[in-house]
């Protein structure tokens, strides 16, 4: 069984800041990127099986759905543009999200088989730096690199 272990008093907890996030590219190239937000998360699409009584008897294991989106500063996102090259959109890759703070084990959450499908710049006056939101497209998510199936696809 797993445990929690606390950190003395007045220690530190995982934060925004605690975030490490690295895209892992096909050829091998690694681009550690900073970041404004990364959001991800998986969603189990189940259908109940009803016979002739009020309470379902069973569900089937249905389909899981992946949705990953990061936002990052202009000049990051041209870095991670210009190190995949022409055809970025036609790239598979994978983000590392790493989770560290001290008293605490390192976590890595990785988002698997991404392609950046949407690229959105909205760019307005005022005082904050020009961002890029980019909507990815996983084909799997390992939260703490544990699968959610009981028998992997691979």
């Amino acid at each position: 069984m797993a445990a929690l272990t606390y950190p003395l008093v007045r220690g530190f907890r995982h934060g925004f800041s605690s975030i490490y996030l690295t895209f892992n590219l096909d050829d091998g190239a690694q681009v550690p990127m900073f970041i404004s937000s990364i959001n991800y998360g998986r969603k189990r699409t189940r259908t109940l099986v009803r016979g002739n009584h009020s309470d379902p008897i069973a569900k089937v294991r249905g389909e899981n759905e992946y949705r990953a989106s990061v936002e990052m500063p202009l000049a990051e996102y041209r870095l991670l543009t210009q190190t995949m090259g022409p055809g970025y959109g036609d790239k598979i890759f994978t983000v590392w999200v790493q989770y560290g703070e001290n008293a605490f084990d390192t976590v890595t959450d990785e988002i698997i088989g991404c392609t950046i499908d949407d690229d959105d710049a909205s760019n307005s006056k005022g005082p904050d730096p020009l961002m890029r939101k980019l909507d990815l497209t996983p084909l799997k998510i390992l939260m703490s690199g544990i699968d959610d199936l009981e028998i992997p696809l691979y």
